[in-house]
C-alpha cells in the first residue's frame, strides 16, 4: 500500500484521537486535580515531551506500521480499505509507544503527583534519625 496525504492525516486523526481520549479520562479522574478546560490544557503541558517524543517516533515509524498493521488485518481475513487501516494504525502507534515509554523513567508522567486533587491530605515525613550502634554486648 501506497502511502498518500490521505492516509497521512487519517494516521494522524487517529493519533490524536488516542491523545483525546488519553486526556479525557485523566481529567475525569478523581485521582487529580485537573478540571475542565483549564485540566485539558494542564494535562497537555505536563505531557508534552511524552507526547513530541511518542509523535516523533510515530511519525519515523509510519510506514512499517501501516505495513504490519495490513498484514494483521490481511491475516484476519478482514477486507478494510487503506483508509480504515491508516487510522487503526495511527491510533495502535500511539498506544504502543505510550505502554513501552511508560516503561521509561523518564518519560513516565504522574499526574496525580504533580497536580494532587484538592482534596489531598499531605502528611509531612518526619527526617528519620540516625540509629545509634547496638551496645556492646561485653561490658567492662
Amino acid at each position: 500500500m501506497k502511502p498518500n496525504l490521505v492516509h497521512v492525516l487519517i494516521y494522524c486523526a487517529g493519533w490524536i484521537l488516542f491523545v483525546a481520549a488519553q486526556a479525557h479520562n485523566s481529567v475525569r479522574s478523581s485521582a487529580n486535580g485537573l478540571d475542565g478546560w483549564q485540566g485539558y490544557v494542564r494535562w497537555l503541558k505536563l505531557q508534552a515531551v511524552n507526547l513530541a517524543t511518542r509523535a516523533f517516533f510515530c511519525a519515523i515509524l509510519f510506514a512499517w506500521v501501516m505495513q504490519l498493521v495490513t498484514s494483521k488485518i490481511q491475516t484476519a481475513g478482514l477486507g478494510l480499505e487503506s483508509n480504515a487501516i491508516a487510522g487503526i494504525a495511527g491510533y495502535a502507534a500511539n498506544a504502543l509507544l505510550y505502554q513501552a515509554f511508560g516503561l521509561l523513567p523518564f518519560l513516565r508522567v504522574e499526574v496525580q503527583d504533580l497536580a494532587p486533587p484538592a482534596n489531598a491530605q499531605i502528611v509531612p515525613v518526619p527526617p528519620t534519625l540516625p540509629t545509634p550502634p547496638p551496645p556492646s554486648e561485653t561490658r567492662s
